[in-house]
């Protein structure tokens, strides 16, 4: 194996170290990074001044060459970042990506346009293109190796990409719908696989927080204010539910979705918050109702009364409440003759 070693390096060396023109060069030039030319083209989109070369990118969005507006809105920029054609440019070159299918670079070109020339551009229309693109790798699109091979999905990137649009322009028409999805993406990351309980409860309180942001920095906007504060009992309920029964996930729940029926007691998703409420104050009187059993089979009275009322308390009209008072009703007797006897109640 090792003899075929030297021989392969030697012809690599050769054959790109021969003097002969490559069939299909590839061109590095500072400021530009790299780029593949035809033969002939001898940089025919290449100009001396910013006007004409932001003219070639222009000439080349009509006629939708999207590589060649890449190249001339890239150069325009690099060479002349200065100058009245920078901002048109910069543009040009966030839709050049964007139009090429690469969202990831078109985001970083958009951010890096309102970062540059907020003041030159349509900001409200670039945070909608941020935001659209953002949403796509929240459906499931997939991150790119070199802007180009589909490789992988990320919530993280995603929630950082909306986080972006958040910073820059926090009262914008889109700011509130961004601040929305950072908390979806962490709920999907919460839901992924091969993650260990921690991660997921960590995940769930980067969403609680994300959605109460919502619900605190758009009050003035009733509409998305309740969805912020009805999503972070939603992300409370399903924290309670992908892990073994935890009350104190299950309380909080409880509490948010009734902040929002105190705060919106007809708002479009009242009827929703209330039945939530009422489901999970059944799933708390059943466990309830199992401490209550417990404390009985061990004969401390007392605790299982205790229990057997919480149970009534919580879901009155149900079976489980219907169990709490008969067992109340056969045990109150026993404890109280145990208290009359002088017995100390367990």
């Amino acid at each position: 194996m090792q003899r075929w070693t030297c021989p392969l390096l030697l012809a690599a060396v050769t054959f790109f170290l021969w003097p002969n023109r490559s069939p299909a060069p590839i061109i590095y030039r500072p400021g530009e990074g790299w780029s593949y030319e035809r033969i002939g083209d001898g940089g025919s989109w290449r100009r001396s001044t910013a006007k004409d070369q932001v003219d070639v990118a222009k000439e080349a969005y009509a006629a939708k060459d999207w590589k060649t507006v890449f190249k001339a809105a890239r150069r325009t920029v690099a060479d002349w970042p200065l100058s009245d054609h920078a901002p048109e440019a910069q543009r040009l070159l966030a839709e050049a990506c964007e139009k090429r299918g690469n969202d990831q670079q078109a985001f970083a070109e958009y951010q890096e346009l309102l970062r540059y020339y907020p003041q030159n551009t349509d900001f409200e229309e670039v945070q909608r293109r941020q935001y659209d693109i953002a949403t796509r790798f929240l459906k499931g699109g997939r991150f790119k190796l070199w802007g180009r091979i589909p490789l992988y999905r990320s919530m993280k990137k995603t929630t950082a990409m909306f986080q972006d649009i958040v910073n820059t322009g926090p009262f914008s028409a889109v700011a509130p719908k961004a601040q929305m999805n950072i908390g979806e993406a962490w709920v999907k990351k919460a839901r992924g696989f091969q993650i260990s309980q921690n991660e997921r409860h960590k995940n769930y309180r980067h969403a609680v927080a994300a959605f109460q942001k919502v619900s605190d920095k758009y009050y003035n906007q009733p509409e998305i204010a309740s969805e912020g504060l009805f999503a972070a009992a939603a992300a409370y309920q399903k924290q309670s539910l992908d892990a073994e029964y935890d009350q104190g996930v299950t309380h909080r729940a409880i509490d948010s979705f009734s902040d929002y029926v105190a705060l919106y007691p007809d708002g479009k998703r009242a009827v929703e918050a209330r039945e939530n409420i009422r489901i999970m104050k059944i799933e708390q009187a059943q466990g309830s109702l199992k401490i209550a059993r417990y404390y009985e089979k061990k004969g401390k009275l007392p605790g299982a009364v205790r229990y057997y009322n919480e149970v009534v308390n919580l879901a009155p009209d149900t079976v489980h409440a219907e169990e709490a008072l008969k067992k109340i009703d056969e045990l109150k007797p026993l404890y109280e003759a145990e208290t009359e006897s002088g017995v100390t109640p367990q």
